[in-house]
């Protein structure tokens, strides 16, 4: 079995350096890492020298953007090119795991599914009621970029069902009139996929229609992976992403997990965790790395 970690990165290369190594204790690892040139450096000979394999691209990535889908789909791209992989993950550089690596390759290699999803939730036909409707805004109107110069609240709420505008990212929707391509869905797009699933994104990834209507989707990664494989019915989605992250009331990033956290993210069960810092608390990493190793030698 050959198990292909990705990691896309921009900031804190010793603690991506450190991500790598342990994902490499893997019996069946391999770790591609995107790091984004414009952030922190970090060499592509440190990656290497830690075990990695470094992607390289001109993608200019930008959070919630067309860019963002679009580097995905060019990492799972390179490491089926590169591996053809039974598993493909999506990590950030501020993941980390909670159990050994041979643990949870195991479950991978044991699992029927053809990929993992998170909480998933089906995106409404009909407009549900504002302050319920963000996935509807996001996949059911067309987004262009809106000057920060012109505030969101110059367009009023009576005009919602036609046009809207967003803070995070500055967008501008105006309702599509077209029929949708698809049965639309969303998840988180830290992707855990098999063999089936990458080939499933894959080949919609060169759907021009498709790809033409996500073009223009709000945070369009959180929509495109779940709705290509729960719309594939030959495909078996396990509604268990195995991941653990803590948000705050309304917050669009999770929390920072500190050593604070060290109980209730053994308690979780799952294999991996974000975020983490080293920046602001590295103890917890050292922490999960004595409890790995000492799983490893039960």
């Amino acid at each position: 079995m050959t198990v292909v970690y990705v990691v896309i990165s921009h900031r804190n290369p010793e603690q991506v350096i450190r991500l790598i190594r342990v994902l490499r204790e893997g019996p069946s690892s391999r770790v591609l890492v995107r790091h984004d040139p414009r952030g922190e450096k970090l060499e592509r000979e440190r990656i290497e020298a830690a075990g990695g394999e470094p992607l390289e691209d001109r993608i200019k990535m930008r959070w919630g953007g067309w860019s963002q889908l679009k580097l995905i789909l060019a990492c799972l791209r390179e490491a089926a090119e590169r591996h053809d992989p039974d598993w493909a993950l999506i990590l950030s550089g501020q993941d980390y795991p909670l159990r050994p690596l041979a643990d949870i390759e195991a479950g991978l290699d044991a699992s029927p599914a053809d990929a993992r999803l998170g909480s998933i939730r089906r995106v409404e036909t009909r407009r549900p009621a504002a302050g319920d409707d963000e996935f509807f805004l996001r996949c059911r109107y067309r987004h262009y970029a809106r000057p920060r110069v012109f505030p969101s609240r110059l367009l009023p709420g009576s005009i919602r069902p036609l046009a809207y505008a967003r803070d995070l990212p500055p967008l501008i929707g105006l309702r599509r009139t077209a029929p949708a391509p698809l049965t639309f869905f969303a998840s988180a797009d830290w992707l855990t996929l098999g063999r089936a699933g990458l080939r499933a994104v894959l080949a919609a990834s060169r759907h021009r229609r498709l790809m033409r209507h996500f073009r223009r989707v709000a945070v369009p990664s959180e929509s495109f992976f779940a709705s290509v494989l729960l719309g594939d019915p030959s495909l078996i989605v396990e509604q268990d992403d195995r991941r653990f992250a803590s948000f705050a009331r309304g917050a669009a990033h999770p929390d920072t997990l500190t050593s604070k956290d060290y109980d209730r993210l053994l308690a979780s069960g799952a294999d991996f965790a974000r975020k983490f810092d080293v920046t602001s608390d590295s103890r917890v990493l050292d922490m999960l790395d004595e409890h790995r190793r000492a799983r490893n030698g039960r």
